[in-house]
């Protein structure tokens, strides 16, 4: 069970985060992240915090423009979730975690007396299970069984990368796993790994709309992909995410064949119940 010596939010938030105000362009936005290494940015206006904005709401917002216009001078308020959900510097890991498990909520502004004091994301949450993961804390039975999404969308290493980038934006996913003909596993593709190789996403799939798309999947994919058995104990996974700094692992069989995909999301809903 999470939060076993009390944690509150303030041991675990990052505080003074970097922000945005809604009256900025998406593109400042993304060059904030990008600077920054944050996926997401509290939004402001005139210093009062008004809605938050993550890379996926970036990436959307590209969805529901008409056909060349131009996404990088949209405002900040049109592609903002608001009114943003908040917590307290006082408000237990534990609580916390289980609100943001249930809500699939990746990120929470931490606020006191309607001042910004910091961001704690799910990986925040993750990182202070781990550390508090000693003896005599009781290891869970959960296994990788107990949190996986079972038969996930995967995609073809042969397939172009703007086709794997439209099925993550379509089923709002961060992670494909790559399978052969046979189901076999032969890698994984995640949001990090499409930029580090071609920068921005969105900018990349409207430069395919004008031209062949060259990039294919296994190209920038990782491999080997890193996986789980399925009876893995979910604490050990959970270890695995924080000292290997990865944020899902696919999930086999005895014959290696992929059965599921856990993230570090799926790990802490069944480890904050």
């Amino acid at each position: 069970m999470l939060d076993p010596q009390g944690m509150k939010l303030c041991d675990i938030m990052r505080p003074g985060p970097s922000t945005i105000a809604d009256s900025d362009s998406l593109g400042a936005a993304l060059r904030a992240m990008q600077r920054d290494r944050v996926r997401y940015l509290p939004v402001l206006r005139a210093g009062e915090l008004v809605g938050i904005l993550s890379e996926r709401d970036i990436l959307a917002a590209r969805g529901w423009l008409e056909p060349g216009a131009d996404w990088w001078t949209i405002e900040v308020r049109n592609a903002m979730h608001a009114p943003p959900q908040t917590a307290t510097p006082d408000d237990s890991v534990a609580e916390t975690v289980a609100r943001m498990a249930s809500a699939n909520i990746g990120a929470l502004p931490v606020v006191e007396r309607g001042i910004l004091l910091g961001i704690v994301s799910m990986t925040d949450v993750l990182d202070a299970e781990v550390r508090t993961a000693v003896p005599p804390r009781p290891a869970s039975l959960a296994t990788a069984a107990d949190a996986m999404t079972p038969m996930p969308f995967t995609i073809d290493p042969d397939a172009l990368l703007v086709d794997a980038i439209a099925s993550m934006v379509e089923h709002h996913v961060r992670h494909l796993p790559v399978t052969d003909s046979n189901r076999s596993l032969v890698g994984m593709l995640s949001e990090r790994d499409v930029r580090t190789a071609i920068g921005d996403p969105v900018v990349y799939l409207e430069q395919a709309s004008r031209s062949p798309a060259q990039h294919r999947v296994r190209d920038v994919m990782m491999k080997p992909a890193v996986s789980v058995a399925f009876d893995r104990p979910l604490v050990d996974i959970a270890r695995l995410f924080a000292d290997g700094q990865i944020e899902a692992v696919a999930v086999t069989d005895e014959a290696g064949a992929l059965v599921g995909i856990i993230s570090y999301v799926d790990a802490l809903r069944v480890l904050a119940r």
